[in-house]
This record gives structure tokens, C-alpha cells and sequence, in this order.
């Protein structure tokens, strides 16, 4: 996800004494949490074992903040992106960058997307969580 003219609002802040940085993990730490818990809510339920794996994270790699909302059951992919044939039929999020091999000779499972239809509904809360932090930021250096 983009936010067009986040950089040059960043530099900004900063050049002014802010910490942009710091406003922008806070904020995403936050939106991750509502992304989690949408996912959370969204993922099919049987023993509770997919659910209960969904982690929201924040990171720094090379001065970019990155959130993510991962899981570490090994058929969560296939799950969320489906199948044999009814998952390469399913409409399903984008289908999987990992080469998913939909085979053929058996029906599978239709995809229960779950990670991606979470990030969907919440992109607008997300740049409205990202602005609050930002703009916070900003009156701490004395700006309305």
C-alpha cells in the first residue's frame, strides 16, 4: 500500500525536530492490530489452530517500516488461495506470488480468503490511523 506524498511529509517533520519515524511505527503498530483481529475474525474456524496463529508485526529494514500480518500454519496458504481445481476456479485474492500448483486431477477445496479480504476493508482506516500519528506528531512541534 502507497500513500502518495508520505515521503516528502516525513522529511518535513523531521527536518523540524519531529520524529516521524516514531509517529508512523506507532501507527502502524496500531493498524496492524485492526488488520489482525479482522483476520482473525475472517479466517474459518475448525479447531481454532489457524486463527489462533494470525501475528501482526512491525519492522525496520533499511530505514522502511514495514507491518505485516502473517501466519505460520503450513496449509494457511492453501486456505486462503484454495486447491486443485475448485481453488484455481475459486474468486479468490490475487492468487499466491509462492506458485500454488493448482493440480488437476483432483477437486480440492474453493480458497477461504481471509488475510487479504482483512487488509481490504481496512486500507481506509489504515492512511486515517497513519494521518492521526502524523498530524499528532506535527502539533507536538507546535502545529494545528
Amino acid at each position: 500500500m502507497t500513500i502518495r506524498g508520505l515521503d516528502s511529509l516525513v522529511r518535513k517533520i523531521d527536518a523540524l525536530g519531529g520524529n516521524s519515524k516514531k509517529a508512523l511505527k506507532t501507527g502502524i503498530r496500531q493498524a496492524i492490530k485492526q488488520v489482525q483481529g479482522d483476520a482473525k475474525d475472517l479466517a474459518p474456524a475448525d479447531e481454532g489452530r489457524l486463527q489462533n496463529s494470525i501475528q501482526g508485526t512491525v519492522e525496520e529494514k533499511s530505514d522502511i517500516i514495514i507491518g505485516k500480518v502473517s501466519t505460520n500454519v503450513e496449509y494457511a496458504a492453501y486456505v486462503e488461495f484454495g486447491t486443485g481445481q475448485r481453488g484455481e476456479g475459486s474468486p479468490s485474492p490475487p492468487k499466491s506470488p509462492q506458485n500454488l500448483n493448482y493440480r488437476q486431477d483432483w477437486a480440492g477445496m474453493d480458497a477461504q480468503p481471509y488475510l487479504y479480504p482483512a487488509l481490504q476493508q481496512n486500507k481506509v482506516k489504515i492512511k486515517q490511523t497513519l494521518k492521526e500519528h502524523l498530524q499528532k506528531e506535527i502539533r507536538k512541534l507546535g502545529g494545528r
